[in-house]
């Protein structure tokens, strides 16, 4: 670790290293800030403000099994059943001990299939009443005493294992392994996304208790991965422990992507496994055992053009994003759960997805142009110099809509990919590898390492309008399915 000076120590002092020691105990001032210089940040319009509203209970949530990647889920209940807060909704048929459970007390109202009877969307009308499943309380005094199988008993049984997920292939992490580190994801530099310090500000003890319960969960470190900017009190005035390490990143997206922090700080090699946790959910497992009750509070930021009230809002896991935005729906825009890069596309009548914490409305677009490529493209976006937008008003925040703008043709070599691409891979090779199935190379090649979402920015940025990121996952599914 690069040691920084830190306020008080004068480093032309005669006694040189030995006056530093004294000063270590400030940890804050010697966490190694790892920049990331590959990548961009895109600076769309509609920020959200730094407020917070809290809302009232929806009339109705949504479990969407599509969320839970890696497991095979089979429900618990039917229609017409009464659930609690923290009961059993969904179980994983190849381990019966992973269940999804429910946010809120209410009444069973549908269960939605797809093609081939696939489960979509397990529907709960809200009784208002909030009423808990009691779980077993342990004070935090007691976690450090607790052993390896009594915390991973006490996160199944109160249904938050969905919430720790492993690399590779991003799913939910599996009961009988030890991962040999665990990442707190801590920062975000998608577009517009939410500030995970600002949700953090005034959480310390929850948070810092949560950090001491995953410890238990691997025989490696815990690292927690944050701007170096932090300053709440969760982040800046950590707690010192062995176990427990604070890595501060600075730099363009994907700065924050918990695959870059994974990739600098303890890579994934083949037969390895580490996991991922959101900072949240880190407060989330806290409550399960400080408190004994599941805790399905979410905080969701609104952004985008197509939002009017751009603010965080404090809603429950599984919300409407109707009742998130509060406002008829829009024609012609484009509900995000996600950001632009990583979200999915749910309808102004759809629901926030398990995993994210930022709904995106922008413009659907579908204006056609003429003559549009023969244009100087004044209000065009583009990462390359293609358009005369690229002199003039670089540092304004820009108005983006979900038009590819080009249409798809043959992937041509260049460069353009590993501009945007923060990990150490040879990203046109491993596309290469992974289109023609050939499992060997694409390993060698690093695609252990990656998710679509370290591709998401290279996907914008292609000229041939190739889902690079989508080819990346077809490249991990097939890995996983062969074994």
């Amino acid at each position: 670790m690069r040691l920084k000076w830190c306020e008080g120590f004068n480093p032309n002092a005669k006694s040189g290293l030995k006056d530093v020691r004294p000063y270590l105990k400030k940890r804050k001032s010697f966490v190694e800030v790892i920049q990331i210089k590959k990548g961009k940040d895109i600076k769309l319009k509609g920020a959200a403000e730094k407020q917070v509203e809290e809302l009232d209970l929806p009339k109705q949530v949504a479990i969407q099994p599509p969320d839970f990647r890696g497991v095979r889920l089979r429900l618990r209940v039917k229609e017409g059943d009464v659930v609690k807060v923290g009961t059993p909704v969904l179980e994983d048929k190849d381990c019966t001990q992973v269940h999804v459970v429910s946010p809120v007390s209410g009444k069973v109202v549908a269960i939605n299939r797809g093609e081939k009877r696939a489960l979509l969307q397990v529907v709960i009308e809200t009784d208002g009443k909030q009423e808990t499943v009691a779980f077993k309380k342990h004070p935090a005094e007691n976690i450090p005493l607790m052993s390896h199988k009594e915390i991973v008993s006490c996160l199944l049984e109160g249904g938050v294992w969905p919430v720790l997920r492993q690399r590779p292939f991003s799913k939910i992490a599996r009961v009988d392994q030890k991962p040999k580190s665990i990442f707190v994801h801590a920062m975000n530099t998608e577009p517009l996304a939410m500030d995970v310090d600002y949700r953090l500000n005034g959480q310390a003890k929850g948070f810092h208790t949560g950090l001491d319960i995953l410890a238990k969960l691997t025989e490696g470190s815990v690292h927690v991965c944050f701007h170096k900017e932090a300053s709440s009190d969760a982040l800046a005035n950590f707690p010192s422990s062995s176990k427990i390490k604070y890595h501060r990143f600075d730099g363009p997206h994907p700065a924050g992507n918990v695959g870059t922090h994974i990739h600098h700080v303890d890579p994934v090699h083949k037969g390895e496994f580490v996991w991922f946790v959101e900072a949240e959910d880190v407060l989330r497992i806290a409550k399960l055992f400080v408190e004994g009750v599941f805790s399905p509070v979410k905080v969701v930021v609104t952004t985008g053009e197509g939002v009017e009230k751009r603010v965080y809002k404090k809603t429950i896991i599984g919300a409407p994003v109707s009742h998130i935005i509060g406002e008829a729906a829009k024609s012609n825009m484009r509900y995000i759960s996600g950001s632009v890069l990583t979200g999915i596309n749910v309808g102004a009548q759809g629901y926030v997805c398990f995993y994210d914490s930022q709904i995106t409305v922008i413009p659907e677009g579908g204006k056609r142009e003429i003559l549009g490529w023969a244009l100087p493209g004044l209000n065009k976006y583009s990462f390359s110099k293609t358009f005369a937008s690229s002199l003039i008003n670089k540092n304004e925040d820009v108005s983006l809509d979900a038009d590819e703008h080009g249409g798809h043709r043959a992937i041509v070599f260049n460069s353009v990919y590993d501009d945007y691409v923060a990990l150490d891979v040879m990203t046109y090779f491993l596309l290469k590898a992974a289109l023609s199935g050939d499992i060997e190379e694409a390993e060698r090649l690093g695609i252990l390492e990656c998710d679509e979402e370290d591709f998401a920015l290279a996907t914008f940025a292609c000229p041939s309008k190739t889902d690079v990121g989508g080819i990346i996952r077809e490249g991990l599914d097939l890995i996983e399915k062969e074994g």
